[in-house]
């Protein structure tokens, strides 16, 4: 079984290889720092993760919080992401004096959790473990994460979620779900697509967080507050972005250049009348010459 990367060097390291593979790639010769490449692994044993995930459970009933996450970290080695996503939640949220919140951790175990739901067919995914994935995930990248500081931890994520995003997209995938886990996987939509548009904004490709965050109110409600609240969410965000992103084609109406990065972009001047774009004041006046003044 391929080993799990260590979280406390992911948080010390700060991820120095900003790459995430999604297609199974060979082997690293070292350990890796990133949130690990999803690569197959059948030396997983349910019925013994089972038993220690039930165990784990009754040591956090009996407040025994040290074995309880001890467990958990054991039942990582094998494979099991749903004691993955229990030790995020644990690092995120914090758990008493045994664990103090650190996001960065927390991001280590919702990818590693990510990587173990990937080795299985994704018809078989347990959607409600996914969408406490996602939804964790959202969380940090709202209220934790800087765009900055962050960069290659965000990176990978995003990378991460728009994959996940793309196979739930897939009818073959949702084909035989309920209409509970139909909705879990709109829920997991709905965080994802908020985040990439929190992304767009954050790179100032206002234009692309639009597309994001329209997207993301398009979606609806899917039942699951946390999704929910996204929803509305966007619709303020659709508000604040709209007056920054033009309005005209980007494409000089009278010599047809076309802006070549966002400087250019933004400097184009708009005819008052007909709402066109000009490139310079010499095409502007050309143009009202020719289509306004005749």
């Amino acid at each position: 079984m391929s080993s799990c990367f260590n979280p406390f060097l992911f948080k010390r390291l700060r991820l120095r290889n900003n790459s995430i593979e999604i297609s199974k790639p060979k082997p690293p010769a070292a350990k890796p720092l990133l949130p690990p490449s999803f690569e197959e692994d059948d030396t997983n044993s349910t019925e013994k993760v089972s038993k220690m995930l039930a165990k784990a459970e009754e040591r956090l009933e009996a407040q025994k919080y040290k074995e309880y996450v001890e467990l958990l970290e054991q039942t990582v080695q094998l494979g099991s992401a749903k004691a993955a996503a229990k030790l995020a939640l644990v690092h995120h949220t914090g758990l008493k004096s045994i664990v103090t919140q650190d996001y960065a951790i927390a991001c280590a175990y919702y990818f590693n959790a990510l990587k173990f739901l990937y080795i299985m067919p994704s018809n078989q995914w347990e959607m409600e473990l996914l969408l406490s994935i996602i939804a964790g995930l959202s969380d940090i990248y709202r209220f934790s994460m800087n765009r900055t500081r962050d960069k290659e931890i965000w990176d990978s994520g995003v990378k991460a979620m728009e994959h996940i995003y793309q196979i739930l997209q897939d009818p073959m995938s949702t084909k035989f779900l309920t209409h509970e886990d139909i909705q879990k996987g709109r829920a997991v939509r709905i965080h994802i697509t908020y985040v990439l548009g929190l992304t767009y904004e954050f790179d100032k490709d206002y234009q692309k967080a639009l597309d994001h965050f329209k997207k993301c109110k398009n979606c609806g409600g899917s039942g699951f507050a946390t999704a929910d609240k996204l929803v509305k969410k966007s619709q303020t965000k659709i508000k604040g972005l709209e007056p920054k992103v033009p309005r005209v084609k980007p494409i000089c109406v009278n010599c047809g250049h076309e802006p070549e990065n966002k400087n250019e972009l933004w400097s184009l001047i708009v005819c008052p009348k007909c709402l066109c774009a000009c490139c310079s004041s010499e095409c502007l006046s050309q143009h009202r010459l020719s289509k306004h003044e005749n």
